[in-house]
């Protein structure tokens, strides 16, 4: 059963990655965070368009791989509560995008920003969470 926990979260996370993270509509956007562009008009940002892609599909390959051995449970453990912050960072961050990228600018441009763009998260950050969950209960069941 653990084995199964994890590799169901190893394939969602590498699945976090593919799926939107967020959609962000209205005027052109830089997210240096992500590293990703949004265009006028509509943009909707995949795991795929960012930097981090990789990353996440090299960590869901090793959790995989790890439980598919079914060894170092300390080590899937660590790395599903790994996953969960990330999960829950990235969700903090697509949940608040115009905000924490107009920090800083003057009033006039926050007020601006807040008028013309809107933004929507996508399924990517809460599939993420949800892997993180099921790595740490597939690595607790370990035996």
């Amino acid at each position: 059963m653990s084995r199964l926990l994890l590799l169901a979260g190893a394939a969602g996370l590498a699945l976090s990655a593919l799926l939107p993270w967020v959609t962000i509509k209205g005027l052109s956007l830089q997210l240096p965070i992500i590293g990703a562009e949004i265009s006028p008009g509509s943009q909707t940002v995949n795991g795929t368009d960012t930097e981090y892609w990789p990353v996440i599909l090299g960590v869901a390959a090793v959790i995989a791989v790890l439980g598919i051995l079914g060894a170092v449970r300390r080590l899937l453990l660590v790395g599903g509560l790994a996953v969960i912050a990330a999960g829950g960072a990235l969700l903090y961050y697509v949940s608040n995008v115009i905000d924490i990228e107009t920090k800083g600018q003057d009033e006039l441009v926050k007020t601006l920003a807040e008028t013309v763009l809107s933004s929507s998260v996508g399924p990517g950050p809460a599939v993420m969470i949800a892997s993180g969950i099921l790595i740490v209960a597939g690595a607790a069941i370990a035996r």
